[in-house]
């Protein structure tokens, strides 16, 4: 009996020591990624600029890292460029620009800092990958006198209809 436990035992360990050695992850593991930063201010709002012959183009560069010149008055991010709000009237603004969205569809929401004033969509000209030209007249007025309005423009996802790649302009007073 007493051989026949030592035997059990030395079965037991070998394949202890030999399925430790074969243990392999089921999963790989995954680089961790920096947290998203979130800007105190609204994107940067610079068109992309082409290279010139000093500068040769990088292309691992991405978007946010490419040296661009900015035009005041208008602003850019990935999927927005060359936007500009013009004052058309006492509470109408004439938004212009070109954006690479899906179908060519851009939301927008104007709010006060407290509540959505309007919202609606635009159809641009083309749809993504295509930039599509898109001009629209908003009619929007203040439901207090002392607030500032913004102009958020925005594509809406078409997984779970969040927001996606917003874009925040202030509207002019004059």
């Amino acid at each position: 009996m007493k051989k026949v436990w030592i035997l059990l035992l030395t079965v037991f360990l070998l394949q202890g020591c030999t399925s430790a050695g074969q243990r392999t992850p089921s999963t790989p593991a995954e680089p961790e990624k920096p947290p998203a930063s979130v800007p105190s201010q609204p994107p940067a709002t610079t068109p992309e600029q082409p290279p010139t012959s000093s500068q040769p183009e990088n292309p691992s560069t991405s978007p946010e890292q490419k040296p661009a010149t900015e035009t005041p008055g208008t602003y850019s991010n990935d999927i927005f460029k060359d936007v500009t709000v013009k004052k058309t009237g006492t509470d109408t603004f004439e938004v212009k620009g070109k954006a690479q969205v899906f179908e060519g569809t851009v939301s927008y929401v104007v709010e006060d800092g407290h509540n959505e004033l309007t919202q609606g969509f635009i159809q641009t000209s083309a749809g993504a990958p295509a930039w599509g030209d898109f001009t629209h007249t908003i009619k929007v007025k203040k439901a207090e006198p002392n607030t500032t309005l913004s102009l958020i423009l925005f594509e809406t996802s078409m997984k779970d209809g969040s927001r996606r790649m917003e874009l925040i302009i202030p509207l002019p007073e004059k």
